[in-house]
């Protein structure tokens, strides 16, 4: 985040919060959703402004209630997630191999793989985040969470994976640089089990 916005909360501590107004995909996409999108539970247009994304991006916070935001200026514009905070691409390498980043552009190293009800593959692994603490300060963390994975790369996906017929536990096996089981999970759980607020609210 840049020294013209700590300068601006530091003169304009009380401008007030924006909800509802910005949201996230689960294909990396983020939206504007004006009161008619809201009022009727539609997603929104999308941004597609490169300059306006990269400044969103490095604008990104999080408070100790697990509401992640935008730092506009002094104003802090809240996010709804249609998934999770991230989500996370297969990149080619030059000598043939491949790594996996958030469409940030975060470097992750699973540490858990999850398929859901819906046959959507999610990662578990520490991301960098900047967390905004009861004394408004900001710290550069890394927090354990979870990652949507963008449904264009489902076929590279399955070139890693095994997935088991009939299986009553572990749903297959992810092999990355180490093995790892695929294991059930269900969309609405995803939240609460990696403390993040969905939909945050006033």
């Amino acid at each position: 985040m840049d020294q013209l916005t700590f300068q601006a909360l530091q003169k304009w501590p009380q401008v007030p919060n924006c909800y509802g107004w910005l949201s996230f995909d689960r294909r990396g996409q983020w939206r504007i959703q004006n009161e008619y999108a809201q009022l009727h539970q539609l997603p929104g247009e999308t941004i597609t402004h490169t300059g306006f994304k990269a400044y969103i991006e490095s604008h990104l916070g999080r408070d100790e209630n697990a509401c992640h935001f935008f730092q506009n200026g002094p104003q802090r514009v809240f996010i709804n997630f249609a998934y999770s905070p991230w989500v996370i691409r297969f990149y080619p390498l030059k000598d043939g191999h491949w790594e996996l980043k958030t469409t940030f552009g975060q470097i992750i190293q699973p540490t858990g793989c999850f398929l859901d009800e819906q046959d959507q593959i999610s990662f578990e692994a520490d991301f960098q985040v900047l967390t905004l603490g009861p004394n408004g300060q900001f710290t550069q963390d890394t927090i354990h969470s979870i990652g949507i994975l963008h449904d264009h790369d489902l076929e590279i996906f399955s070139a890693f994976a095994t997935i088991f017929a009939n299986s009553c536990g572990s749903l297959g096996e992810f092999i990355w640089q180490e093995k790892m089981s695929i294991e059930p999970i269900h969309s609405k759980d995803i939240p609460r089990l990696f403390n993040f607020t969905k939909t945050p609210k006033a």
